[in-house]
């Protein structure tokens, strides 16, 4: 797939986003007020803003056809005409839209019949229809350490109305959830408390010294595949890269370029020093105190951190997956993570990442893109799914909560990493009842808590996105 340069992507943006929003709007619209409209003219609706957004389209292995120009009179009409009408709201613009059903749906046909015409050897009536008539789930979710489980609510949720995601993207805690919900199509709810109950502490994390290569040294290392490689495997055996998963994932990482660090290494590893474990209570003020003065250290020096996406393309799709995660969530000072046992391909992928970025470091994603919704629209938009109509929910539990002013600063530093991927989000849900950042492996009571709460607070967004993801096919005037 190409790559798209910042520009590239604002622009598509821009042009596509009315009518995606115009959608939102009108199936919102229909559910508030269910006698409005009906089934068949909201789908003639549907069918007008899919086909007025419409751009290049997939028609087989790296090659696309681009309907842009030869729809631009019809999107003229719906821009001029459709999305007014939804932006306004009120009762004498739903009239107007109720009227442009008919006028606008019977176009829908007679313009798709001219596409399949006009692109005859590539573009097939499955292909169109596709970007026509469905739209794909994309979930995002945020890192924040032990708020992330308030995710498998989610997953719950999601999967008990049949909605797959077809793409994940996270970062930190909420991309190693993630990494579970991607291994297969379906989701098994009861996979998550099987795996925290053989999870500790002492399990997940040892106060050691070890060195460093490709992330920053600390106080506490992550042994994630320890623990959890039994349970992430290929279909053939052996580790599962981001690659053999069911469901494409991208994991948010950053990258310090080359002299980037406001320290040497060094200062990182002796961050916690003269607290005998950081992850008591008592401790606790001082490890947030600490980590704050140095992830705001590493914040001003925007300029000299990377944003990376890996499995967003094909050589980092090649990273074994628990690697990928963990480098997610190397907090700088904090946790390490580290590929330094002897695993010569994956020591060649990350060489060459860090060449091609001009990189000395990786650490955790939640300090470049805390929720990487750009990315996973911008990987949609490059063809990496067989439809470009596709629907970002996007999940977090680390926003700023005055009710939690301990990790309010860090809190804020998350918020402000995610200011660029708003735009790109369709549904948002801050979840707001959720567990301490500390509470990585939490009991079972404390998880059981935190999913039915955000099993509640996602609730309200289920019918929309139930009725979004679901596939129409309008019926022909007359029919």
């Amino acid at each position: 797939m190409t790559m798209l340069s910042d520009a590239m992507v604002e622009t598509l943006r821009a042009r596509v986003r009315p009518f995606e929003d115009a959608e939102i709007t009108l199936v919102r619209a229909v559910l508030e007020l269910p006698h409005w409209l009906d089934e068949p003219a909201e789908e003639a609706l549907r069918a007008a803003l899919n086909l007025a957004r419409l751009g290049r389209i997939r028609v087989g292995d790296g090659v696309e056809v681009d309907a842009w120009e030869l729809l631009a009179p019809f999107r003229e009409r719906v821009a001029a005409t459709l999305v007014p009408a939804l932006e306004r709201h009120d009762a004498s613009s739903l009239r107007s839209v109720a009227q442009l059903a008919r006028t606008l749906g019977d176009e829908v046909e007679p313009w798709r019949a001219k596409l399949l015409q006009s692109f005859p050897s590539g573009l097939s009536p499955e292909r169109l229809d596709r970007e026509l008539f469905e739209k794909a789930l994309v979930l995002v979710c945020g890192g924040g350490g032990g708020v992330s489980w308030s995710y498998l609510g989610a997953f719950d949720l999601l999967e008990r109305h049949g909605l797959v995601p077809r793409l994940c993207a996270g970062a930190s805690m909420g991309a190693v959830l993630l990494l579970f919900r991607a291994r297969d199509r379906r989701w098994d709810g009861s996979l998550a408390p099987e795996l925290v109950a053989q999870m500790g502490y002492g399990k997940l994390f040892r106060f050691l010294q070890t060195g460093s290569r490709y992330a920053l040294p600390a106080a506490i290392q992550l042994q994630l595949r320890e623990v959890l490689g039994a349970h992430v495997r290929a279909p053939g055996g052996g580790d599962a890269t981001l690659a053999d998963l069911a469901i494409p994932l991208l994991v948010s990482v950053t990258g310090v370029r080359d002299d980037g660090l406001p320290h040497d290494p060094g200062f990182y590893e002796h961050l916690l020093d003269g607290s005998d474990s950081p992850l008591r209570p008592h401790a606790l003020e001082r490890l947030v105190a600490r980590f704050f003065q140095a992830a705001g250290e590493l914040a001003l020096r925007r300029d000299r951190l990377l944003p990376i996406y890996l499995g967003a393309d094909d050589e980092t799709a090649a990273f074994d997956a628990l690697d990928a995660v963990g480098f997610s969530c190397a907090l700088p000072g904090v946790i390490h993570y580290d590929v330094l046992r002897d695993d010569p391909r994956m020591h060649a992928l990350l060489d060459a990442l860090f060449a091609r970025h001009g990189i000395s470091r990786l650490l955790d994603g939640g300090l470049t893109d805390n929720l990487p919704a750009r990315a996973a629209w911008e990987w949609v938009q490059r063809g990496g799914l067989e439809t470009r109509n596709a629907l970002v929910l996007a999940l977090e539990g680390f926003a700023p909560k005055l009710r939690q002013p301990l990790w309010y600063g860090l809190e804020q530093l998350a918020a402000q990493s995610a200011v660029r991927s708003r735009p790109y989000v369709h549904v948002h849900r801050s979840f707001q009842h959720v567990l301490s950042p500390l509470d990585v492996i939490p009991g079972p009571a404390q998880l059981r808590r935190t999913v039915l709460a955000a099993t509640a607070e996602l609730q309200p967004d289920l019918p929309l996105l139930a009725r979004l993801c679901r596939p129409f096919r309008p019926r022909v005037s007359g029919s």
